[in-house]
């Protein structure tokens, strides 16, 4: 076969061959959750207006004191700013608290002095509920507010204390800690099919969706959904709508299985109700890891990710922030690191990035290809630290542990990072 021949097969024909800080930056945690509140003015202010993204509906409350607004971030939560963009119906004086349960509650910020328009307050405190508690209307008219915004990290370090400490051995294992078991998604919803494999241990997790490349399918990178769920993520595989779909078709099915995921997390009567904390992250093999970088670029919701052997024709991603693990393959003629991943590592200037190459062409990534036990330990190892701010995991990716791998040149063809971490 031709080296040209070679990588077209390579590229097209996967599905077809054999199996800056030092901490998570703050994200918007309150969209889209669900939200209750002490009344609402009518049928068109309802309380979901405030927390929907947009800043043309509102909500509004009934002509009296005192009023509240409580949203369910789905996991606890710390907090680092809330943003209120009021109508002209504002607070005088207000509080925001935060609860773990939903009944106690803890003040984090008050004002008898508020001013209206857009509020952006600086918050210290954590908790999974957040609840506005308005005490003096500043007009006749009752509370509303065109967008209630909360910031923060969800999650962090170890869930439930159900993770022992990594080590090498146990992370090069096939498999971690959790038992886990699968799940098929019922109704698919914005993609074809897809299959969530979670830790059947109690507590939240975060989310990590898994993209195939052209003509591939789950089986593409199902070595690895069984592996990040026994180290306690909640993972959902899929199939894309029709093989041939482009890197930012695939980015957008990414996103619709993020959200599809956190809705069955939010629901009951499914084996994951309950699973999900609303952090997410994302994977993706060749086109599927171009769609991986759309999705890091447009989508808040995501915050780490893991393109593998990625495929862009034209795609730029310097404004991508999050942190980011591009693994790529040496002899690689269908989407080498030099072209793609390589240049958009080089030009992503506020992202914490990971950048190794390793023996094996375009397939090393997929299931049956390459070095599983090192790429399943750096994969978990990152995900750990980045979507669960999970520091014990840091030293495989920057540190002692980490040299051993960095250092052997049969293993490691080239290796970049933005150390410490």
């Amino acid at each position: 076969m031709s080296l040209a021949l070679a990588a077209v097969t390579a590229l097209f024909g996967g599905g077809a061959l054999p199996a800056q800080a030092t901490s998570a930056a703050a994200d918007l945690l309150s969209q889209g959750k669900p939200v209750t509140a002490s009344s609402v003015e009518n049928a068109t202010t309802p309380a979901a207006a405030a927390v929907d993204g947009n800043a043309t509906t509102r909500w509004a409350t009934a002509f009296s004191d005192p009023q509240w607004l409580q949203v369910d971030l789905g996991a606890s939560a710390t907090l680092s700013q809330a943003v209120l963009n009021w109508e002209a119906a504002y607070a005088r004086a207000f509080q925001i608290q935060t609860s773990g349960d939903g009944v106690t509650w803890t003040t984090v910020y008050s004002t008898t002095a508020g001013t209206g328009g857009t509020q952006t307050l600086s918050l210290t405190g954590t908790g999974r509920y957040v609840r506005l508690y308005g005490t003096t209307r500043a007009t006749p008219y009752g509370y509303s507010l065109w967008e209630f915004q909360i910031y923060g990290t969800l999650g962090g370090g170890n869930p439930g204390g159900t993770i022992p400490d990594p080590t090498i051995q146990s992370l090069e294992a096939t498999n971690g800690p959790l038992t886990t078991s699968a799940y098929t998604v019922p109704s698919p919803s914005g993609y074809r099919a897809g299959t969530i494999t979670y830790p059947t241990a109690a507590g939240s997790y975060p989310g990590v969706i898994l993209m195939p490349g052209y003509q591939g399918t789950q089986q593409n990178l199902s070595w690895l959904g069984p592996r990040l769920a026994s180290w306690g993520f909640v993972v959902l595989n899929v199939d894309t709508n029709t093989l041939t779909d482009s890197p930012d078709q695939r980015g957008t099915q990414i996103r619709a299985a993020g959200t599809q995921l956190i809705n069955l997390s939010n629901a009951t009567g499914n084996p994951v109700s309950g699973k999900v904390n609303g952090t997410l992250g994302v994977s993706g093999h060749s086109m599927g890891g171009g769609g991986t970088m759309v999705a890091l670029r447009d989508d808040t919701r995501f915050r780490a990710g893991v393109p593998l052997a990625p495929y862009h024709p034209s795609g730029s991603f310097a404004a991508v922030a999050k942190p980011t693990f591009f693994l790529t393959c040496a002899s690689d003629v269908a989407a080498p690191g030099s072209t793609y991943a390589r240049p958009w590592y080089n030009s992503m200037t506020q992202a914490e990035k990971l950048y190794i190459e390793v023996p094996g062409d375009h397939l090393c990534p997929m299931t049956g290809y390459g070095n599983k036990a090192k790429q399943g330990k750096w994969i978990v190892s990152f995900f750990s630290r980045w979507l669960r701010n999970d520091t014990r995991f840091t030293p495989f990716l920057c540190g002692t542990q980490r040299d051993a791998d960095k250092n052997n040149t049969s293993l490691v063809t080239q290796w970049t990072d933005t150390c410490p971490f």
